[in-house]
């Protein structure tokens, strides 16, 4: 009686685990069907042609922008500031007055002198006179002259002296921020404020041996900095080292840079350019069409599919950047609608709209 019972229990239990395990193959596999039958989203994307373009091959190299003039500027001698002539970030000429130190004990050491030199000018001029009548000799007269020469060249230090309390420009420029304050005590060659020059730029580059020949003087240049990473300024190669570094086969050269508007700062880096003479056509594409990827890179293009525009992506060899295009050497045509917006949504095989407007800039307007 008892193992029948058993055997029904078992039976029940086949039963209904098999029933369990039924349902759950049947959920699945409706599942599969309904997302096999569910028709794809279509996606926004914007397009933009892939171009053939001349494109003018460059050496690249990484630089350091300097003031055609530079300084800090400082007295030759210390003293005590009694005044400033200047003010933090001011632009100021050549020769412009910009502090003065205390000259009260020279000014009074310089009369003492120039009356001593007064009395040596009188007692030498009485012995040129004397002399003719023989009432001295010569050598008198010698001594006398020899004594206005000594005044008068403690006359012309004391001079020299009192110029050096009062500091000028050393050239047009921009002061930076004072580092003195009126009443202090500043010893010789201490900071009083930095000055720069920034009418030209100078941009220090290495460049390799085997560039040699691109980096010689006077040679046209491009230069891109991060503080203004959409504009392109223009220079020429000023000057190139004789001598290549032996330890790492590099050439320091030295490129100007016009700077008009004063938006180039020294110390900022550089990205430099050396153009190549030769001309090549290639296939561009805008830098934002581009899906970097370990894997490689790789770009979406539309193309009509069996039920409209859909997104196929091709892996792409790129090669340089420039003005927000990237030369791509191997995997696209010319001609080709190339999605620039939208591409993160994508997938080979998605169906797109294409939008003339940018569908990132609509969703932002929506938000506002």
């Amino acid at each position: 009686m008892k193992i029948k019972r058993m055997a029904i229990m078992l039976t029940a239990s086949a039963v209904i685990f098999g029933g369990v395990l039924a349902f759950v193959q049947f959920k699945q596999m409706m599942i599969k069907q309904y997302f096999a039958t569910l028709p794809k989203p279509v996606i926004a994307v914007t397009t933009q042609v892939a171009k053939m373009e001349k494109w003018q091959d460059s050496i690249a190299a990484v630089g350091t922008l300097a003031a055609v003039n530079g300084v800090d500027i400082s007295a030759s001698t210390s003293g005590l500031i009694v005044d400033i002539g200047f003010q933090s970030g001011q632009a100021v000429k050549k020769n412009q007055p910009l502090l003065r130190l205390d000259s009260d004990v020279e000014r009074a050491d310089l009369r003492s002198a120039q009356a001593d030199a007064d009395l040596a000018r009188i007692s030498a001029e009485r012995q040129r006179k004397l002399v003719k009548s023989d009432a001295v000799s010569q050598s008198a007269v010698d001594k006398s002259d020899a004594e206005l020469k000594v005044k008068e060249a403690k006359v012309a230090g004391l001079r020299a002296q009192i110029d050096k309390k009062q500091v000028h420009a050393p050239f047009d420029g921009v002061l930076g921020v004072r580092k003195v304050d009126l009443g202090q005590f500043i010893q010789a060659g201490a900071a009083i404020v930095n000055l720069q020059d920034l009418s030209v730029m100078l941009a220090d580059f290495s460049v390799s041996q085997r560039d040699l020949e691109l980096a010689s003087v006077g040679r046209p240049i491009r230069m891109t900095t991060d503080a203004w990473p959409d504009r392109v300024f223009e220079g020429v190669i000023a000057a190139v080292e004789p001598q290549v570094d032996a330890k790492t086969g590099m050439i320091l050269a030295q490129a100007r840079f016009p700077n008009a508007e004063g938006v180039l700062r020294p110390g900022m880096f550089a990205r430099i350019q050396i153009l190549r003479p030769a001309v090549a056509e290639v296939v561009t594409v805008p830098v934002e069409a581009v899906s970097y990827n370990l894997h490689g890179d790789a770009v979406f293009v539309v193309k009509d599919g069996a039920d409209g525009p859909e997104a196929a992506r091709l892996v792409v060899d790129l090669g340089e950047r420039r003005d927000g295009r990237v030369v791509v050497k191997k995997g696209l045509q010319a001609g080709a609608a190339v999605v620039t917006t939208g591409q993160l949504k994508l997938e080979n095989g998605s169906k797109v709209q294409v939008s003339a407007a940018d569908p990132l800039k609509q969703e932002a307007a929506k938000a506002e």
